[in-house]
Order: structure tokens, then C-alpha cells, then sequence
């Protein structure tokens, strides 16, 4: 079976020093592979591209971090593997004016990239600002996370939104050049594997093969290999954003200041 990924999203999916995909979502799928009883490869293509692939039938499924939300379950079917902390990165010289207080970021220069659910993320933080009388952030859309990145580190932007897990990665990686923290307007979510809207068949088989790596141990030692224990996820489930929602933020002003 071949899954797509967009392998330019450490710790999910990355390409490694031997131009291999590696990173935690890698180890899962293999794992599961072995517990169906079949091969897996995975092929990486833009983020974008994932759903609308998935839907057309090119490829079975998708996994690459990819966030769990009531409209996107309109489009496809959900198997949810772990939990996501979404976060704010600036790079290590921003002389403190982007802060955990949203209303540090009006006015500024964000980064996001295409397609994902950043993109309303930055939106929910302009309607913050605007609520508040302060300008809106200027938000620029980017094709890949390293793109994104490369804008932040050069001064382009000035923050970009991301996954809390892949913004201390590029922290590490980067010798620090980078900062990130949480922020009270970003949302947990759940990620999950998406496959074809109604082929209950191959969602029900994906979570029977992650509740069996939970109940022997393996899943746990992924995650914590990774450093990723803190978003595991106990009960995997099909689309958990409509079945077993999680608290929204809501507007809240200069609140987390």
C-alpha cells in the first residue's frame, strides 16, 4: 500500500541524510505495517495535494501530521493516531515583541504554510487583533515548511505558525536560532491518517493495528523515542474531531499576556 506524506515536516516526516523518509509518523506506519501483514511505502508530494489525492483515488491514504477538523471530515475519513499543540515560532533574535500575548502579533509579518489549518490559526489571530482595534497580521502563504522557515530565519517574516513538536525540532536543529512557545488562541487537536470518505473498511483496520501497538507496548516506545510521550494519544478513533471533540480557544484580547 502506498501512503502519501509530505516529507518536509520534522518530526512527522522528513527526508534523512541517506535521502530517505524518516520521522515518527514513519516508524508508526511501519509498525502498522507489520501488524497488517503487508508492505508500506510511503510517497512524498506537496501538502496540498494530500486530501485531493486521497479523494481521487491515487492513493489509498495520507499521513503526515495532518489535523483533524469537522470540515475536512466532510472530505475524508479520519484515523487518529496522536494528539497535535500547535504553536508560534520567532527566530532567537526577535528582541521580545512576539510574546505569548496574541496582541503582540498585530501588525506583524506571519508565515504559513498552504493548506494546512495554520491558515485559519492566522486568521483567528487577525480577528483577535481587529476585535482589540489593532491591525491585522500580514500573512503570507508559503508552499512547504522549510520555505516558511528560510523566510523566518532571513527576516521576511517576522513569526510563523506551527506545530509546537516541529518548532522545537527546528529549535534543536537549528542551534537554537529559533524560539517557539504555546499561545492561548492555538487549539490541541487530534492528527490522523486520512483515508477515502466511506472505506470504513481500511479506517477500521488502521486503528485495530494502532490499538494492538498500544496494548503491546510498541506504539509507546515510538512516541518516547521521539520524544513525543505528552502527545500520545490512549484510544485511537475514527474522526475524534466530530465524535469526541476538544475545547476550542475562544477570542480573549491580550490574554496569556
Amino acid at each position: 500500500m502506498t501512503v502519501a506524506t509530505d516529507a518536509s515536516y520534522p518530526p512527522c516526516d522528513y527526508m534523512n541524510d541517506q535521502n530517505q523518509i524518516d520521522g515518527f509518523n514513519h516508524d508508526v506506519l511501519m509498525a502498522m505495517a507489520d501488524r497488517l501483514g503487508i508492505v508500506i511505502k510511503q510517497r512524498s508530494l506537496a501538502f496540498d495535494g494530500l486530501l485531493p489525492g486521497v479523494q481521487a483515488g491515487r492513493f489509498p491514504a495520507a499521513m503526515e501530521c495532518i489535523t483533524d477538523n469537522e470540515e475536512r471530515e466532510k472530505q475524508v475519513t479520519f484515523v487518529d493516531y496522536a494528539y497535535a499543540v500547535k504553536g508560534v515560532m520567532t527566530t532567537s533574535s526577535n528582541p521580545g515583541r512576539v510574546t505569548e500575548n496574541p496582541l503582540s502579533l498585530c501588525g506583524l509579518k506571519a508565515g504559513v504554510q498552504t493548506g494546512t489549518e495554520f491558515v485559519d490559526d492566522a486568521a483567528r489571530y487577525s480577528k483577535n487583533c481587529e476585535k482589540s482595534g489593532k491591525q491585522p497580521l500580514a500573512v503570507t502563504n508559503f508552499p512547504t515548511a522549510a520555505d516558511q522557515n528560510t523566510a523566518l530565519r532571513s527576516g521576511r517574516v517576522d513569526l510563523a505558525f506551527t506545530d509546537l513538536a516541529t518548532g522545537e525540532w527546528q529549535k534543536k536543529v537549528s542551534n537554537n536560532a529559533f524560539s517557539v512557545f504555546t499561545s492561548p488562541l492555538m487549539a490541541r487537536t487530534y492528527v490522523g491518517i486520512v483515508v477515502k470518505k466511506g472505506d470504513t473498511e481500511l479506517a477500521e483496520a488502521l486503528r485495530s493495528a494502532l490499538v494492538a501497538m498500544i496494548e503491546d507496548g510498541s506504539y509507546g516506545e515510538i512516541m518516547k523515542s521521539w520524544s513525543l510521550s505528552d502527545i500520545a494519544l490512549d484510544t485511537p478513533g475514527i474522526n475524534l474531531a466530530s465524535t469526541k471533540p476538544l475545547e476550542l480557544p475562544q477570542l480573549c484580547g491580550a490574554c496569556g499576556k
